[in-house]
């Protein structure tokens, strides 16, 4: 309607159907021009909206592509950790041998294997010294043996 909402008559003429009619058409002209500006507003606003929530939608996206991506690393750093802790079982499997032989073993310690270690090498010594000696015994047993053939020799001769 009108700004007073009021139709507008034309009380005298030939014009006074005609002009109650066009009167309410302005009115209802006005009336669907306040709608659709109303419209305009509220699509302005849900425009808004909804860019606001593909914005967040595409943050929630780059979110969840991070937290997959983080758990990836942590799920390939702890398959390599298992990888890596394997190959060390293995490895000291090797080195240890057979588990069932530890109970009968001697020395089940390092520090009683290194002392059997220390006295073993000075034993070794011990023999390397006897054989150097024993050598050398040989050695003066040849000397003396020749000094004493050539001595018996000479008093023939």
């Amino acid at each position: 309607m009108l700004q007073s909402e009021a139709i507008a008559v034309v009380k005298q003429g030939p014009w006074m159907g005609r002009d109650g009619f066009v009167a309410e058409t302005a009115v209802q002209f006005d009336r669907v021009q306040s709608s659709i500006a109303r419209l305009e507003r509220e699509l302005e606003k849900s425009k808004k909206v909804i860019a606001e929530m593909a914005e967040e939608a595409s943050r929630t996206r780059r979110f969840q592509t991070f937290e997959e991506t983080l758990k990836h690393e942590r799920d390939y750093k702890l398959t390599d950790l298992q990888r890596a802790v394997r190959d060390v079982k293995s490895r000291m499997e090797v080195i240890e041998g057979d588990r069932g032989v530890f109970s009968g073993l001697t020395y089940k310690s390092f520090e009683a294997i290194d002392k059997k270690l220390c006295e073993l090498a000075k034993l070794q010594e011990q023999i390397e010294t006897s054989e150097r000696n024993g050598r050398r015994n040989l050695i003066m047993l040849g000397v003396a043996s020749l000094v004493a053939v050539v001595a018996i020799v000479a008093n023939f001769v």
